[in-house]
């Protein structure tokens, strides 16, 4: 990856809100002035969502993207940042300060293993889809696995299964595993804690790197996970929200 672009007010026109689960929304925000930004996947930016108060967002698109990037915002919580975009809308603008963050990939080589939970998928997606733009152009697959645990709580709150079920498809090395915290009984899938349901051969693989994000609670349990399995501690990389 390049040199990290250092933080620029910059000014975008949302021109795209679609709601993909109760709570949760995906914005593409195309920069103005003919701006452009220089990223890192996983970096996020800080959007002023009321006089003097800012929150951060992770950007949810690859840095290929250098004209627009995509968010995902979760409405949730209730605070200053869901009533600001609960209320944006498309053709509106968004201020912000940005590229910031250092949760990016160490390594594009191994076992890149990713755990997330609901919008904490958000970092991962423009990592993926960096990691995979690139391997297309390089056909280096060889050189990596990814794996995907994507963990949501309940199955009403399920966003871009299709996607990532669609790439798994297409893509050799890239595998996905969709997991609930608290499915129903009609759930066939993976159920209970994300780190339950990963495949424990990765833990001993010396090639494996895993990336956690998701609530506080989360990515505690899940980095508690690694180390009591003696993950070592420069293999894991972790940011909560």
């Amino acid at each position: 990856m390049e040199q990290q672009q250092k933080p620029s007010h910059y000014t975008a026109l949302v021109t795209a809100k679609e709601q993909l689960s109760a709570k949760v929304y995906r914005l593409v925000c195309q920069w103005q002035n003919a701006s452009q930004m220089t990223f890192q996947p996983g970096q996020f930016i800080n959007i002023d969502v009321a006089p003097g108060v800012t929150r951060q967002y992770s950007i949810a698109s690859s840095p290929s993207h250098t004209d627009q990037i995509e968010l995902l915002v979760d409405v949730a919580p209730g605070g200053p940042g869901s009533q600001y975009f609960m209320k944006l809308e498309a053709g509106q603008t968004i201020t912000c300060v940005g590229p910031m963050g250092k949760f990016t990939l160490v390594s594009e080589e191994g076992n890149i293993i990713f755990l997330a939970a609901s919008t904490g998928i958000a970092p991962f997606r423009a990592m993926i889809d960096y990691v995979i733009e690139q391997q297309n152009q390089t056909n280096d697959f060889a050189k990596r696995n990814i794996f995907l645990y994507q963990s949501f709580r309940y199955e009403q709150d399920i966003f871009w299964r299709d996607y990532f079920e669609l790439l798994e498809t297409q893509v050799p090395n890239f595998h996905f595993l969709l997991t609930l915290s608290q499915p129903n009984p009609e759930w066939n899938g993976c159920g209970g804690y994300v780190q339950a349901c990963m495949d424990k051969q990765l833990l001993k693989n010396p090639a494996s790197r895993f990336y956690v994000c998701g609530g506080t609670r989360m990515v505690e349990g899940v980095v508690a996970y690694l180390r009591e399995n003696q993950v070592p501690e420069d293999k894991i990389h972790f940011e909560p929200f």
